[in-house]
């Protein structure tokens, strides 16, 4: 038998469902890598996070005052000052250092400050608003309350967060602000993070402007502002940005990229090649055929469904990078990396594929040729929520059985259109049937909102 590893078989016009499941089963994980903490928020824990000591590793005072040692009056101790060598003393600039004490006898208080490291044996601390001192005495001020400081009063106890070994942040959650701080009071300074794919974007046709009203016959660049963020928000992480005409031999260039220069370099770490347009089969449609010069193999050649019918994937020889061919169409691409991109990325980025939500239509949708992803606007009592919000109370409702999150498809959504897709927060899985009033659909929640 051979050893080789087989070619995986090209799906031709697969529905949704088997599309987006191979484009997630084709990615390998990536190795996770280490951060410093101020780059870690927004992005995915990799291992389960433990307190490697207890949190906090010291007793600290919660207050300004005194840490004391039973009940009062109390013998002030102020620390002893540093010991300095003789023999050095007369290269010092800076006075000698008051050093506080490291624990309290019975009868003893020594002043702190709140965060201060609390001596040895102390009790309580007394805030500062309750003692009078009197040279080296101290007592309770006529404002304290009787019996103030009560036992543990204002101690901030080593461990009361975490205690060792405890799980702080579990693998697969993605870190916010608050999470990178937690780490930091623990003493970390590096965490271990899912990785995130990195990515090049060849924008092609000779027809687009980059910047102000185009002349009829031309058309706006709808995907150079966009596209790197969208990536950024389904996991990826785009290193380079390629203008490409509409050219067989620069197309074919760019796949399979140029021997020097820094931008090959950066280029080769690339994952994931992303192409706009060019992927039909008119003798104007270059992607195709380059990638069958370039030895490419496809994983997906077209969709069983609109928009984004003509869209592939293909991976380059030797385990190269996958290619994911947008058509040109912006709604097209725009659901085509939805439906492609986001499994694909979340299957290198090491995550689980993107959850599906369930949702209920408020009006008809008519029947039509193929299965059809339709920019849709989800809603619970009259308000649009995000995707997130809208798959949990999905799936709180196949629980408990209640009313699931209603929707409603949104018009202006033709293939060559924008205007209901920058509304939606869902991408709606319209079977070909049509939906009718009340019915349940699948949803693909949008990464935003």
């Amino acid at each position: 038998m051979s050893d080789q590893p087989q070619t995986p078989r090209t799906l031709r016009s697969p529905d949704w469902a088997q599309a987006r499941q191979a484009a997630f089963d084709a990615a390998a994980a990536l190795p996770p890598h280490w951060l410093p903490l101020g780059e870690t928020a927004g992005e995915t824990l990799a291992e389960d996070l433990r307190a490697e000591r207890p949190v906090p590793h010291y007793t600290s005072s919660a207050m300004d005052g005194w840490a004391v040692n039973g009940p009062g009056p109390w013998r002030i101790n102020r620390g002893e000052y540093e010991q300095i060598d003789q023999r050095v003393a007369w290269a010092r600039t800076e006075e000698p250092q008051l050093k506080p004490p490291r624990s309290l006898a019975v009868g003893e208080a020594a002043p702190i400050v709140t965060g201060g490291l609390v001596p040895f044996s102390t009790s309580a601390v007394l805030r500062s608003e309750w003692g009078l001192e009197d040279g080296d005495s101290l007592r309770l001020s006529p404002e304290a309350p009787e019996g103030a400081p009560e036992e543990g009063k204002n101690l901030r106890r080593a461990g009361r967060e975490a205690e060792t070994g405890e799980l702080l942040i579990r693998a697969g959650t993605r870190l916010t602000p608050g999470h990178v701080a937690f780490a930091a009071t623990t003493g970390l300074d590096m965490l271990p993070l899912l990785r995130r794919p990195r990515v090049t974007l060849l924008l092609t046709g000779d027809e687009v402007d980059e910047d102000g009203v185009p002349e009829p016959g031309r058309v706006r660049d709808a995907f150079g502002p966009q596209l790197p963020q969208f990536v950024h928000l389904l996991g990826g992480q785009v290193d380079a940005v390629h203008r490409v005409g509409d050219d067989r031999e620069q197309m074919l260039e760019r796949l399979t990229g140029s021997a020097v220069g820094a931008e090959s370099v950066l280029d080769s770490r690339a994952q994931l090649i992303i192409t706009t347009g060019g992927t039909g089969r008119s003798t104007a449609d270059h992607l195709r055929p380059s990638l069958e010069d370039s030895g490419a193999h496809l994983l997906i050649d077209e969709l069983g469904l609109r928009p984004g019918h003509p869209a592939l994937l293909a991976r380059m020889p030797e385990d190269g990078p996958f290619v994911l061919g947008l058509p040109g169409n912006p709604l097209a691409a725009m659901t085509t990396l939805m439906l492609l991109g986001a499994p694909l990325l979340a299957g290198l980025g090491g995550n689980v594929i993107p959850p599906l939500t369930t949702v209920r239509l408020t009006r008809e949708l008519p029947a039509s040729k193929t299965d059809r992803l339709a920019p849709g606007l989800a809603f619970v009592a009259g308000a649009a929520v995000s995707g997130t919000t809208i798959t949990d109370l999905s799936e709180g409702a196949d629980a408990q059985g209640t009313e699931l999150p209603s929707a409603v498809a949104l018009s202006r959504a033709g293939s060559d259109q924008l205007r209901g897709f920058s509304q939606a927060n869902v991408l709606l899985l319209i079977p070909a049937d049509g939906v009718r009033p009340g019915e349940p659909v699948q949803a693909l929640p949008l990464p935003w909102l």
